[in-house]
């Protein structure tokens, strides 16, 4: 279809147009700072699920007794928070809330935005609460996560709501899944007998 050089330049001053419309300030939506260039997302309003992660004020520890998110079940874990030093990429352990420490399971710990995220995200530092002690509430997916860093595969614990016990004594348990591999050599594989899975539902 052959269009006229009249056509080709109304259609494009039309276009043009309504670019400008749509970007004139004043429709309620956001407008950016005189001279800088509008973000990637608007910023957070206040009120919104996740405002508290950009504007509440950082602690330099948890709170003993906060509440986040679903806390009203009476059936709730036992988390006990840790930074795998050799890199891995779990929060820490839960167990059972009647079970002891023998049965706990090092996770992945999975957020729901708007209802409750990882209590660390709080705090000043990621590290602040090593060996802080919570309440959670919530269930393992029925999928894995899979870290690259370690070649392993870890349960996910779906987060629903949390509240601070306090800090605890460090716990003497094998840190990261029953089937970690040990010492393994810098640089080498481990993956000729376990491939990297494209369902991380199977095992």
């Amino acid at each position: 279809m052959n269009l006229s050089p009249l056509r080709l330049l109304l259609a494009a001053w039309f276009f043009s147009a309504g670019l400008l419309a749509a970007q004139t300030p004043g429709d309620g939506g956001y407008v950016p700072p005189a001279g800088s260039a509008p973000p990637v997302a608007p910023p957070l309003k206040k009120g919104s699920p996740l405002d508290h992660l950009a504007n509440d004020p950082k602690l330099p520890t948890p709170q003993v007794g906060y509440k986040e998110g679903n806390t009203s079940g009476g059936d709730y874990w036992i988390a006990h928070r840790l930074i795998d030093e050799i890199g891995g990429q779990g929060w820490g352990w839960v167990r059972k809330s009647d079970n002891d420490w023998n049965s706990a399971i090092w996770i992945a710990l999975q957020e729901t935005p708007g209802l409750a995220v990882a209590p660390h995200r709080k705090l000043v530092s990621a590290q602040a609460d090593i060996d802080w002690e919570y309440k959670f509430w919530g269930k393992f997916a029925d999928y894995k996560a899979y870290d690259p860093r370690m070649d392993e595969q870890l349960p996910v614990f779906v987060l629903q709501g949390y509240q601070v016990i306090g800090p605890a004594a460090p716990l003497n348990i094998h840190v990261g899944p029953p089937d970690r591999v040990l010492h393994r050599p810098s640089g080498a594989s481990s993956r000729s007998n376990r491939p990297i899975l494209s369902d991380p539902g199977l095992d």
